[in-house]
């Protein structure tokens, strides 16, 4: 049974209007978690690479403290899995003399690498003027720095596959990453003292990983409490 058009009218005033407020101008912190898509981004290579995405997670704690009207800081701590996947195709031109007759002219490498972070933000917010009693929506952005927990490399070609920790298979990569991050979040109020938020996070790493740059997007969700 579909609505009147004058019900959801009055619905949608009544959310915004709810004496529910919203947590603005006040000492937060939130809990969220969820899903991310990441890439490598490769500079100059001497032979083509085709940078792939994985599905990975990332959670974390914040706390934002209030600056000036709808200015504000957040501080934040997150477990991020970044890395990627890549191809090299075409892999019978970089073989030459008696071994390319045995490589088939498709024939290609997969890989991966896997980098897990702890990684900590410092991130200006922003309220919109949207913002009501009871919906806030905001924009985030700022440095990030993270240090690695863990580093897993992969790679197949003919369907013979190996995985193994960088460390075993001599991949020496830093132990550290930095970047900046930035995005938008909407937050809806419901208690005196709790909202539900979905945020939409994209850090752009700045460290050369070996040729290569971490990109992280994330989809999160997750409750903010009051102080």
């Amino acid at each position: 049974m579909r609505l009147p058009r004058r019900l959801l009218v009055a619905l949608v005033i009544v959310i915004c209007t709810s004496p529910v407020p919203i947590l603005v101008a006040q000492t937060t912190v939130g809990l969220r978690g969820g899903l991310t898509r990441a890439t490598l981004s490769f500079g100059d290579m001497p032979i083509p690479v085709v940078q792939e995405s994985r599905s990975r997670i990332r959670f974390g704690v914040s706390a934002t403290a209030p600056v000036s009207g709808g200015l504000g800081i957040r501080f934040s701590g997150d477990y991020v899995q970044a890395g990627g996947g890549f191809a090299l195709p075409g892999l019978s031109e970089f073989v030459s003399g008696e071994d390319q007759a045995g490589v088939p002219p498709d024939a290609r490498i997969d890989g991966g690498l896997d980098l897990d972070y702890f990684r900590f933000s410092a991130l200006a917010r922003a309220g919109l003027p949207m913002e009501s009693r009871r919906v806030a929506v905001y924009l985030l952005a700022g440095p990030f720095v993270g240090f690695r927990s863990g580093c897993t490399m992969s790679a197949g070609v003919a369907g013979v596959s190996f995985s193994a920790d960088c460390d075993e298979a001599d991949v020496d990569l830093p132990t550290t990453d930095f970047g900046i991050s930035g995005g938008v979040g909407l937050e809806v109020g419901v208690s005196d003292g709790m909202a539900v938020g979905l945020e939409a996070l994209y850090d752009l790493g700045l460290k050369d990983l070996e040729d290569a740059k971490t990109r992280v997007f994330s989809i999160l969700a997750g409750l903010v409490f009051s102080l």
